[in-house]
């Protein structure tokens, strides 16, 4: 596939745990100013900073053993600190409809396998 060329002042900001699904978005959205971001705290720290366009939140990487008060407060604070933004969410397999509910209804929801989440953030990023 080839990468998608976005407009390079959008910023992406990606919560994941998974290095694969982090690799196929750098590699599919060249030129894009993409940060990763492992735990719920350093996506807060880096809103606050700066704040983006887009981001991307896995599920996977919103865990409550470190510290992370669950979906929907990350989904809140975002649209508080950066309510311009465009949210996505990629779900674990199975689980579609209860994120759907908990992260609300202008948040895009991702499907759950790696290739076709990395080809749906590239087709919502243009």
């Amino acid at each position: 596939m080839s990468p998608e060329r976005p407009n390079t002042d959008s910023v992406l900001y990606c919560l994941t745990r998974d290095r694969e699904l982090a690799a196929g978005l750098e590699a599919r959205l060249t030129g894009a100013l993409a940060f990763f971001y492992n735990d719920a705290a350093r996506l807060h720290q880096a809103v606050v900073l700066r704040r983006p366009n887009t981001v991307v939140i896995d599920t996977g990487a919103v865990r409550e053993e470190y510290g992370d008060a669950g979906l929907g407060p990350v989904v809140g604070f975002l649209r508080d600190r950066a309510p311009d933004a465009r949210v996505a969410v990629r779900p674990q397999a199975g689980s579609e409809w209860l994120v759907a509910a908990e992260a609300g209804d202008d948040v895009e929801m991702l499907p759950a396998e790696c290739d076709g989440c990395i080809d749906a953030v590239a087709h919502f990023w243009k």
